[in-house]
């Protein structure tokens, strides 16, 4: 049974952050975007009125889960962290993040909490959109409330995706998800596999970093990733491929020497 959850109350906003200094010149190319796909120029315009520019030195929080709603915000340029912290202290990575990605959809949507933490990881140029302007313009935009109702639906399998993963799927078949995952979307995680150390590698995947180190070695010695230097590259794609839909490793190994 799912647990109610509260509405915002819209006539009194607890403990609500000022909102951080913001410039209005805004250079994003809104139409590859997905929530403002197919909108018109006059459309678009409109939204951009409504839009406010950010600028986030490396280390700066944008916002903490659990406050006021933050609203919808697009990453333009830099490299921001969506994570959680659990009752033990451990952070958990959920995405790291590259324009053009956009987060806190779920919040901007409902005027709920912030459902995660976002935090700078490099200097960041961040555009954003309140909740309440961001409902209005969906009251008067056909295109967007119609992008947005298929994006969320898109989350929503992200996430039960991901649970699924968790759930069922081994180590070295969610580190092959990973590399597969960073290399034909960059979009979604930002860097490549090689640029992440083991200790995000196991924030994203949910494991500890000496798992992911003995998983690494795994698919190293399986002739499906090869090591030069500090970068990893894929060596057997379609092997990597069977790894992440079987959750077995593939018969065929590749001598490296």
């Amino acid at each position: 049974m799912s647990k109610p959850t509260s509405r915002p109350n819209k006539d009194k906003v607890p403990n609500c952050p000022p909102a951080s200094p913001a410039v209005t010149e805004i250079h994003l190319d809104w139409d590859n975007i997905p929530f403002f796909a197919g909108m018109d120029a006059s459309s678009l315009a409109r939204v951009q009125r409504c839009a406010r520019r950010h600028i986030y030195q490396a280390g700066a929080v944008i916002f903490n889960e659990g406050e006021c709603c933050a609203g919808f915000h697009i990453v333009v340029d830099g490299l921001v962290r969506i994570y959680r912290i659990n009752n033990e202290g451990r952070l958990h990575t959920l995405s790291l993040l590259r324009a053009p990605s956009t987060f806190n959809e779920v919040a901007a949507v409902d005027g709920g909490e912030n459902p995660f933490n976002a935090v700078a990881v490099t200097h960041c140029e961040i555009v954003s959109i309140s909740h309440s302007a961001l409902i209005n313009l969906m009251a008067s935009e056909r295109q967007l409330l119609s992008n947005t109702v298929q994006v969320l639906a898109r989350l929503n399998r992200d996430y039960i995706e991901r649970l699924e993963d968790m759930t069922f799927r081994s180590i070295p078949s969610r580190l092959a998800k990973l590399f597969l995952h960073e290399t034909a979307y960059a979009d979604q995680i930002a860097e490549m596999p090689s640029a992440l150390t083991q200790e995000e590698m196991a924030n994203i995947l949910g494991t500890t970093r000496e798992v992911v180190g003995r998983a690494l070695r795994g698919l190293l010695n399986a002739g499906l990733l090869r090591k030069k230097g500090r970068t990893v590259y894929i060596v057997d794609r379609a092997g990597l491929e069977y790894l992440a839909e079987t959750n077995l490793m593939p018969d065929k190994q590749i001598n490296l020497s």
